[in-house]
């Protein structure tokens, strides 16, 4: 994390292993407060309002257990708040998490958590995805998605590569401008808009596709999937992901895409089907893809999986690490926003389980 300007320095962070209790606001002792588990330590060392937020209603233990340590602990805890890296899955909801009433996560997507299965045993959970006057003032990952079009677009791994060996050749990394060309974006919500008016200061034509609903912006051309495929230069992906989204863009979506097309995928790897990508990309169907998230992200065996292979030796490839949300001022927002919310459903089980 840089520093800003005048800025206390950031605590280091505690090893994955390291539990801390946060000091509890005993103010008002009327009962007993919740036991919450925050998997976001860093979060709470660099803000005093958010601790302070936390400790109000709840005794919190942070830190970043593994997974199998996140496993063993859920059981003592009714309150949890684990790391995107985590999975709660229907079994631990079902079978191991007796004393749990509320999970929660300060993103919009929840596809690391059993949801289903938590309402099914009456747990709540709660996310940002519908907070949108909220979410309207975070565009990191907006951002990010635009950072990635422009990399590709301006072969930036290549130049880099080439003057960190010596040469200097612009003119063997040629790229191509933005201006005049065809940006399509799938899935035309908060980020898909924020994407749209960056391409419009670049003055590209946009065009759009969104599953939910009819797109209201004029400056925006809606078609529908098959058609945006033929007529982009290059595609953002903007959309959840969910059983009617996965593998959305497959080895049938490439075949009917321009060859040279510039991809980029800012929401979640299971959008692409990873292996027809891969061919897309050694057969030029596409001439560069940007990726902040990739299927294998919380696999421990990561290290060999194929995009991150290719990556290595092939630069017109650019993986992330899933890094879209994390700015310090999207981050520090995100995570009071979070909280108050978190604040406001335990109040509320409190109110139905016991009221007065």
């Amino acid at each position: 994390m840089v520093s800003q300007p005048g800025a206390m320095p950031s605590p280091p962070h505690p090893p994955p292993h390291t539990m801390t209790t946060l000091m509890t606001d005993n103010s008002q002792p009327s009962k007993p407060k919740p036991r919450l588990l925050w998997c976001w330590p860093e979060s709470v060392q660099e803000d005093q309002q958010l601790r302070d937020l936390l400790a109000s209603f709840a005794s919190v233990e942070t830190g970043i257990p593994t997974q199998d340590e996140f496993e063993r602990m859920l059981p003592d805890f009714d309150i949890v708040v684990p790391r995107l890296s985590h999975q709660l899955t229907e079994t631990m909801v079902t079978h191991d998490a007796s004393r749990l009433a509320l999970i929660g996560t300060p993103s919009t997507g929840s596809d690391h958590i059993a949801v289903a299965a938590a309402t099914a045993r009456g747990i709540n959970t709660v996310t940002l995805k519908e907070e949108r006057e909220f979410l309207d003032t975070v565009q990191a990952t907006a951002e990010l998605a635009w950072l990635l079009l422009l990399a590709c677009q301006r072969r930036l791994r290549e130049a880099l590569q080439q003057t960190q060996s010596g040469q200097w050749s612009a003119q063997a990394i040629r790229g191509h401008e933005m201006i005049g060309g065809t940006l399509g974006i799938i899935g035309y919500g908060r980020l898909g808009s924020m994407v749209s008016r960056f391409a419009h200061a670049f003055r590209m034509r946009v065009i759009a596709t969104d599953p939910k609903s009819p797109i209201a912006d004029p400056w925006v051309e809606q078609m529908d999937l098959h058609d945006l495929l033929q007529h982009a230069d290059m595609i953002s992906l903007h959309v959840h992901l969910s059983e009617q989204t996965h593998e959305m863009i497959d080895a049938d979506a490439f075949a009917h895409m321009k060859r040279g097309m510039i991809l980029v995928n800012t929401s979640r790897g299971g959008l692409i089907d990873e292996q027809a990508m891969l061919q897309a990309l050694q057969d030029g169907t596409l001439a560069a893809a940007g990726l902040d998230v990739i299927n294998a992200e919380r696999s421990t065996d990561r290290a060999d999986d194929p995009l991150l292979c290719y990556a290595k030796d092939h630069p017109n490839l650019i993986i992330t690490p899933h890094m879209g949300g994390c700015t310090v001022e999207s981050q520090r927002k995100a995570f009071i926003h979070f909280a108050r919310l978190l604040k406001s459903a335990w109040q509320q089980h409190e109110l139905y389980t016991h009221p007065a």
